[in-house]
């Protein structure tokens, strides 16, 4: 008996197991635009977007030449980084 429980146990990790990498794959992020744009510019892009969504998005100063925004959205999150050094804006969206 202790056999077939251990047997059923270890079928059940093989499939269960995969289904959660799949799951962590899906929800990897998606960059859906990337340009290059000066660094005042792309924290107006934070604002008009904020505005738009009328969702105020968590900002992390990550330095003085970099910022990054996300906005929690019902089906996932969307981020806007700005980066003064390279001079990019980089929108990304990551699904639930």
């Amino acid at each position: 008996m202790k056999k077939v429980q251990t047997k059923s146990c270890l079928l059940a990790l093989a499939v269960l197991f995969p289904l959660f990498f799949m799951h962590l794959a899906i929800a990897e992020e998606t960059i859906i635009q990337q340009e290059k744009i000066s660094f005042e510019k792309c924290l107006k892009v934070i604002t008009v977007s904020e505005n738009k969504l009328s969702i105020s998005p968590e900002i992390e100063y990550i330095s003085a030449k970099k910022r990054v925004a996300v906005f929690t959205l019902t089906d996932g999150i969307l981020k806007i980084t700005c980066d003064k050094e390279e001079g990019n804006l980089t929108v990304s969206t990551k699904t639930n």
